[in-house]
C-alpha cells in the first residue's frame, strides 16, 4: 500500500508532485516482477487452458507491461499529494484537527479519485502480460466471434460447437451489438500477432475494442482501490491504538511490523476483488463472463474457492515492499530537489 503524505507536510506542491511521480515510477520498476507473477497467475484459467505457457528462466519477460504501469503510477502518485491534503482539510473538524476515522475516509476519497488516472494503464498492462503468455505458448479455448448476419437472423445470442474435437465455439452476436468487419479483421489479426510493446498494444486495444477497451473493469478497479485504502488504514490505525495511541514510544521495528500486518490484511480481504479485476480486464472477458457477477460465479463453480486467492504471495511481497520503497524514494527525491533549488550556478563567486 503506497503511503499518503502527512497533512502538515510543508513541501511545496511542485516538489511534492515531482517527488511523488519519481517515487511511483521507481516503486513500480523495483517491484514489478511480483506484479507480473501475480497477474499471470490470475489470468491463467486451468479449465479453459489447453496448453500452459512455457516456463522460462529469463528475467526480461517479467517486465512486460512495466512501462504502462509505471506511467500510471507516476500520475497517480503525483496527484496523491494534492488530493490527500485537500480531502484531509475537507474532512477536518471545526478546530482544524483530523481524527483517525476521518483520515481513513480521506484516504478512501483519495484512492477513488487517483484510481481514475491509472485504469487505462492497468488495462494496457494486463493486456501486455496476457499477450506475453500467449507468445510463451499458452493456449486458451477462446470462442470465435463472427457477425450474426452470417449465421442467423435470430436476435438471440446463439452458441454452436465447431465440428471435430476443437474446444472453440462460434458465438453469434446480436444485430444490436454487431461487430464491424474491420474490427473482426483486427481481432483475427491480433489473435495471431499479439502485441507486447507499449505503442502497439494501444493500437491493438483501440482497433479491437475501441475506446471502451481502455476502461474495462473501471468499477471493480475503483472498488478494489477503495477497499485497499480502507482496510490498510483501518488495520494500521487499529494497531497503532493498541500499541501506543499517542505514537510516542513506537519503534521503527514496530512501525515496520504494523505496515506488514496491514499489508497482510489487505491481501487477505481484497485478493478476490483483485482477481475479478484482472479477469475483467483480459481481452476476451465478455465472451467468457459478460459481467462481474457471472465471472464470480464461474470462477467459483469451475475453478474453486482457492482460485480467488491466486497470486496472493507475489502481491503480498509487492504490497509490503512498495510503501517502504515509495517513502524512501520520495524523501530522497525531495531532498535532492531542495538541494538543487538552493544552488545558484550563475551567482558571482
Amino acid at each position: 500500500m503506497d503511503p499518503l503524505p502527512q497533512p502538515n507536510d510543508n513541501t511545496d506542491l511542485l516538489t511534492a508532485m515531482l517527488a511523488g511521480a519519481t517515487a511511483g515510477a521507481f516503486q513500480t520498476v523495483a517491484t514489478y516482477p511480483f506484479e507480473y507473477l501475480k497477474t499471470s497467475a490470475q489470468i491463467q484459467n486451468s479449465i479453459l487452458m489447453s496448453k500452459p505457457p512455457a516456463t522460462t528462466m529469463s528475467f526480461r519477460p517479467m517486465y512486460t507491461g512495466c512501462t504502462a504501469l509505471a506511467i500510471g503510477n507516476a500520475l497517480k502518485a503525483s496527484t496523491r499529494m494534492f488530493l490527500f491534503n485537500s480531502f484531509s482539510d475537507f474532512m477536518a473538524t471545526e478546530n482544524g484537527t483530523t481524527t483517525a476515522p476521518r483520515v481513513v475516509v480521506a484516504g478512501m476519497m483519495t484512492g477513488f479519485v487517483e484510481t481514475l488516472w491509472v485504469i487505462p494503464f492497468e488495462n494496457i498492462k494486463t493486456r501486455m502480460i496476457e499477450n506475453n503468455l500467449y507468445k510463451e505458448g499458452m493456449r486458451m479455448a477462446v470462442p470465435k466471434v463472427v457477425a450474426e448476419s452470417k449465421l442467423s437472423s435470430s436476435p438471440q445470442l446463439k452458441t454452436t460447437k465447431r465440428p471435430g474435437n476443437s474446444p472453440e465455439a462460434i458465438f453469434a452476436v446480436p444485430k444490436t451489438k454487431a461487430i464491424s468487419e474491420s474490427r473482426l479483421k483486427a481481432i483475427e489479426y491480433y489473435s495471431k500477432h499479439p502485441s507486447t510493446k507499449f505503442s502497439t498494444i494501444i493500437k491493438e486495444i483501440y482497433h479491437t475494442q475501441g475506446l471502451s477497451g481502455f476502461k474495462q473493469g473501471s468499477l471493480i478497479t475503483i472498488f478494489r482501490q477503495c477497499m485497499n485504502s480502507m482496510v490498510w488504514f483501518s488495520a494500521y490505525s487499529s494497531l497503532q491504538q493498541v500499541i501506543d495511541p499517542n505514537r510516542d514510544s513506537i519503534s521503527e521495528l514496530e512501525l515496520l511490523g504494523m505496515g506488514f500486518a496491514s499489508s497482510c490484511a489487505v491481501v487477505a480481504t481484497t485478493q478476490p476483488i483483485d482477481l475479478i479485476k484482472t479477469r475483467m480486464q483480459s481481452k476476451n472477458y465478455r465472451l467468457f463472463y459478460r459481467d462481474a457477477m457471472t465471472c464470480v460465479f464461474k470462477v467459483f463453480m469451475e475453478e474453486g474457492l482457492r482460485k480467488f486467492w491466486s497470486g496472493w504471495f507475489p502481491r503480498l511481497v509487492k504490497v509490503s515492499c512498495s510503501s517502504s520503497v515509495t517513502l524512501v524514494t520520495y524523501e530522497v527525491t525531495v531532498k535532492g530537489i531542495d538541494k538543487l533549488k538552493s544552488m545558484k550556478p550563475f551567482a558571482a563567486s
